[in-house]
């Protein structure tokens, strides 16, 4: 009977020290840390898409744009993901009509780099469309519909923490590999808020100025930037997984229970998109 015993102990010894390891293994050391390939995964992952809409809340036509993108979403749901930019002049406050000021550094740099010039419009994934990355949204629809067939390249996970006592929200996104990527690749981070009460010009109404239009997929903030930061993805092998930290000073006009962390690696070269995750800030 003694024996036995000392058996027993020693597995349930042996199994304490698998669980420590195990969780030793998930504990995040610095900004950032790299999983390798462990075997077969079993997941199923999907392309998901992601629609830059360059609108303006003194636009009379952004409003249709605004729409489409509605149905776009609920008729695929969460693989499509939407950022309205608001940007140039038609983004500009003009009180007491227009007292909102959406505008954002980020937002124009990004308009004015791929040469927009008029609203509304948009991108689907930043990638071309019969010949034109630059699209009305009548073409949406079909561009991102074509994108979806496509086998997504990598998978992207977000996970955010928010922090009222130091006044900012953390985001840890991860980004595994699951085709071989050899392009120059970066990762943008960006915070969008929904639900947005503000006036709007509408050419479809009379009077066209609503004032308590809803807005939503407004672009905040980036967490790294414009262009965001290089990940090193093309040194690394199929099923190894990157984990970056970012960090954001939040802003306490947003509703955080209305805003959202938007995710995304892209092709320097190219500046095509190969996969977006969204997801809730907690």
């Amino acid at each position: 009977m003694k024996f036995v015993k000392i058996i027993a102990s020693k597995k349930k010894i042996l199994l304490l020290a698998m669980v420590y390891a195990f969780l030793s293994c998930d504990k995040i050391e610095g900004p950032y840390k790299e999983i390798h390939n462990s075997g077969n995964d079993t997941n199923v992952y999907v392309q998901k898409v992601l629609i830059e809409d360059f609108t303006g809340h003194r636009c009379g036509n952004c409003p249709r744009a605004h729409e489409k993108l509605h149905q776009i979403l609920s008729l695929y749901g969460n693989k499509v993901i939407g950022v309205a930019l608001h940007s140039g002049f038609f983004a500009m406050p003009l009180p007491p009509n227009y007292p909102a000021d959406f505008r954002t550094t980020e937002a124009d740099e990004i308009a004015n780099t791929f040469g927009v010039t008029q609203w509304p419009i948009g991108m689907v994934n930043r990638t071309e469309y019969n010949g034109n990355m630059l699209l009305s949204h009548d073409a949406w629809t079909e561009a991102v519909e074509v994108l979806l067939q496509q086998q997504p390249r990598a998978y992207i996970s977000i996970n955010s923490t928010y922090s009222s006592a130091n006044s900012n929200v953390d985001a840890s996104i991860s980004v595994k590999i699951l085709q071989n990527i050899s392009e120059q690749v970066k990762m943008s981070v960006f915070l969008t808020e929904d639900s947005i009460i503000s006036a709007q010009t509408d050419y479809d109404q009379n009077p066209t100025l609503i004032p308590n239009y809803l807005h939503m997929h407004v672009f905040r903030a980036s967490f790294n930037g414009t262009w965001g930061t290089e990940v090193p993805i093309s040194t690394k092998q199929v099923g190894d997984t990157i984990l970056r930290n970012f960090n954001l000073t939040w802003n306490n006009a947003w509703i955080k229970k209305n805003c959202h962390i938007v995710a995304f690696i892209y092709d320097v070269a190219t500046n095509h998109i190969i996969q977006v995750e969204q997801a809730d800030i907690q």
